[in-house]
Parts: C-alpha cells; structure tokens; sequence
C-alpha cells in the first residue's frame, strides 16, 4: 500500500514520534510504501540518534495544518493520523487514528456555549448569503461549537493503553482498540549502580501536562535530608525547549546542592547507559491533578518506563493511568500516591537486595509484553 503518516511535531521526539516512527518503520519492513506528513523535511540522522528509528527510506510531503494533511490524504491508500489533538478528516479509503490522549472534559460552561452556539450556527445556516456582520457571527457560532463527529470518518481508532480507550468512548463516542506503544527493550543488562533514574520531556507546568520532575526533586531532597541511601544519587533525564528553559534552569539550580544530575536534550546513547546503571526509576506525572477533570495531565501509557523495566530496573509510579496499568503493584514494582510513600518505598527497596532481585525479574518479564516487536504484529493485524 501506499501509506501516509501524519505528525506535525516529528521534531519533538518524543514518545508520540517513537509510535509514529516506529509504525513507519515496520511498515516499510512489510514492503509498503511510506510518506510522512509534516511542517519540515524528516532530520533522519537526528532521528535514528534520538529514537533509534531509521526512516531513510520514507518520502516526505509538507503538511503543517490539519487541513493540508485531510486534503493530502487522498493520494493513499491508507492515512495514518499520529498528531496529538488532530481533527483532521481523512479522505483515503482506509485510515487510523492513532490516540495519545482525546482531550479534557468540557466544563459546564463550556458545554452551555457549545449548545447556544450550535443552535445559533442552525438558525444562521438557513440563509445562503448575510451580510457582513451576521457573517461574522456564524463564524464565530462555528468556533465554539464542540464539534468530535470527525472522529466518525476513520477505518479505526487505536489508542495507547486502556485509560486513554476509556476516555476516547467517553469524549469521542466512538470504541477504540488498544495498541500499544512500540517500546525498546534490547537495553543492554550491566551491573547495576546506586542510581535512581527519571526519563520524560522537560514541560513548564503551564503546559498542563508535565512530568513533575520537581515533585522528584522533593523527595530526593528529603532522603538526602535524613541522610538516607548515602550511597545513592538521582538523574533525571529528558528533552526540553526554550518553552520550558525556565523550570529546567530551576530544576538545575536545585540539583547543584544534591547528589542529583539534570540531563537536558541527552542523545540516546546516554539514556542506554543510564538504562545499563540504573537500580530503580521514578515517575510522578498526574501527582496533584485531578482525573476527572484533567486526565491529561497524567500519563497515558509510559513508553520510558516499559524501557526500564526491560533494564531490570524496579518501577515506582505514581499510581494511577498508564502506569497503574504497566506495573503491577507489589508484583514488577510498586505505586505511589504522596511523597512521603515515594520516599519509603525507596528506601525499603534500596536497603533489600532479595526484594530487589525479586521486582526487578519480574519487570524485565512483564516489559516483553510491550516490545517493539509486539507492537508491529498488532499493528499489521490490525491493518490487514
């Protein structure tokens, strides 16, 4: 088939560009051919640097709005939509929409202007032509009617766990199959060190979703504070933009007066090597928000944490979402719902060796089911 991937942030590499490159990749290992849809030309050495993802062989074409990529989506035979929030409608014969997350709740007040703005937008839609200030009303009624019947037009709706399936129903009304994320787990296994790790995108809290790299630095400052695990030092590693350069310089100067090293933009042959020493892995996004009204805040699989557990590294999550779903509590790690628990468990897990050798088997058992090479056979069954 002649398939067209759609992602406006291929720059980004992140976790939606790994499942966007990773669906290019075993695609064109099944002998397809494959386009990217994108604002700018794929940097592919960066890409293979970052993602470990060779994308060599795909064509590109321009597309920055989700206007450019419905209408370019005709050319193919299949239109794969990996843009977070899109609402591009495809006009392929077969396409999937591959979600990351389908939105927030509409407030009350948000659904009341919705409905007075579809009715208006009804009222005005009787007249062919108005003059130059209705005109402008029935613009404006059509921006603020909540509108997700695009979500109809696609084959099929993939999303990547079960949380975010559940929220798709909810906010979409359409079902979705779950398809998880491709995940790297050929991390090769060294000795492990005395090292706590963190891996996700640097995002200023402003953003909404943010991996609370600071709520980490709070527990670390708290065990270095009752002189506990003297022994053990933390990295937090991730990607970050100018966006965001304000909360990474703070999480910086925090880190200056502890045994803890920020690893801004790293390539990712220093993520495999931490992935190699690390003994156990911290995860915080959702800690403080509110599911029912912002579930995208929290994590909504957690492709890094699947790459650790592969590592043997012993998980502990904030409890909830994605990563509620990954690991099994007591079982490939633990959970966590305050910084006080964070702490303890740490410490508990740091100070027995039996308990660790135990999480860790397990985890590295449990990440199989989340390999990359699992997520292209449910991907090509899903297609054919």
């Amino acid at each position: 088939m002649n398939i067209a991937i759609y992602n406006l942030y291929w720059s980004t590499y992140g976790g939606g560009e790994q499942v966007a490159a990773g669906a290019a990749e075993h695609l064109l290992a099944a002998g397809h051919d494959v386009t990217v849809l994108g604002p700018e030309p794929l940097d592919v050495q960066m890409m293979q640097a970052r993602l470990g993802r060779d994308l060599s062989k795909c064509q590109y074409r321009r597309g920055t709005t989700d206007v450019e990529a419905s209408m370019g989506s005709e050319d193919f035979d299949l239109f794969i939509n990996c843009t977070y929030l899109s609402s591009a409608i495809p006009r392929s014969l077969r396409s999937l929409y591959y979600v990351h997350f389908p939105g927030v709740p509409l407030s009350t007040r948000r659904k009341l202007s919705s409905h007075v703005a579809a009715v208006g937008g009804r009222l005005l839609s009787r007249f062919a032509s108005l003059p130059g200030p209705l005109e402008g009303v029935r613009a404006g009624f059509e921006r603020r009617v909540h509108d997700v019947s695009w979500a109809q037009h696609y084959t099929t709706i993939a999303a990547n766990s079960s949380f975010t399936a559940e929220w798709v129903e909810r906010l979409w009304d359409v079902t979705s199959e779950t398809l998880y994320p491709p995940v790297d787990i050929s991390v090769p296994l060294t000795s492990h060190r005395s090292v706590v790790m963190s891996l996700g995108r640097f995002f200023d809290r402003s953003f909404g979703h943010c991996k609370k790299q600071d709520v980490l630095l709070d527990a670390w400052e708290a065990i270095e504070h009752q002189d506990a695990l003297p022994e053990w030092s933390i990295r937090l590693i991730g990607g970050a933009d100018g966006a965001s350069r304000d909360y990474v310089l703070a999480l910086r100067r925090r880190s200056l007066d502890l045994r803890a090293n920020i690893a801004v933009n790293a390539p990712r042959e220093l993520v495999r090597t931490t992935l190699g020493e690390a003994s156990m892995f911290w995860h915080a996004a959702g800690f403080g928000e509110d599911p029912s009204s912002h579930p995208d805040r929290f994590e909504h699989f957690g492709i890094a944490i699947v790459e650790a557990m592969a590592a043997g590294i012993v998980p502990i999550v904030f409890g909830a979402a994605g990563p509620a779903e990954i690991v099994r509590h007591g079982v490939d790690g633990y959970h966590w719902s305050t910084v006080d628990e964070l702490v303890e468990v740490t410490e508990r897990v740091a100070s027995d060796p039996e308990e660790w050798n135990r999480l860790s088997e397990s985890a590295r058992t449990r990440a199989q089911e989340y390999s990359d090479a699992a997520f292209g056979e449910r991907l090509l069954a899903m297609l054919n």
